[in-house]
């Protein structure tokens, strides 16, 4: 009777750590699935992120590239102005910054 006990805890060890061997490895399966799932998702969101710095790069650019045609735009409007001046109106602002700069 011993025998047939002993046997029968032995045979339940063997089924337990058999279960325990195919759980461990369920476990390291299920385990890897999520590290890969989560390299994608990395993967896919520094994808986005780059694909966001380069727009924004982009756009930085063409927005300073306006403005500085914008400043362009106002200097040569600004010159063609100034050219229009006839030549008593220039002595009369230079004159008026002379006296300023002159002591006395």
């Amino acid at each position: 009777m011993e025998e047939d006990i002993l046997g029968r805890v032995i045979e339940v060890e063997k089924e337990v750590q058999q279960k325990f061997e195919i759980e461990k490895k369920m476990s390291q399966e299920w385990l890897e699935n999520v590290k890969k799932d989560a390299e994608k998702k990395v993967l896919a969101e520094e994808k986005d992120l780059k694909e966001a710095f380069h727009e924004a790069i982009k756009k930085a650019k063409l927005d300073a590239e306006k403005k500085a045609a914008d400043i362009i735009k106002d200097a040569d409007e600004e010159a063609e102005r100034l050219k229009g001046l006839g030549d008593e109106i220039l002595k009369k602002v230079i004159l008026s910054h002379i006296y300023r700069i002159l002591p006395g």
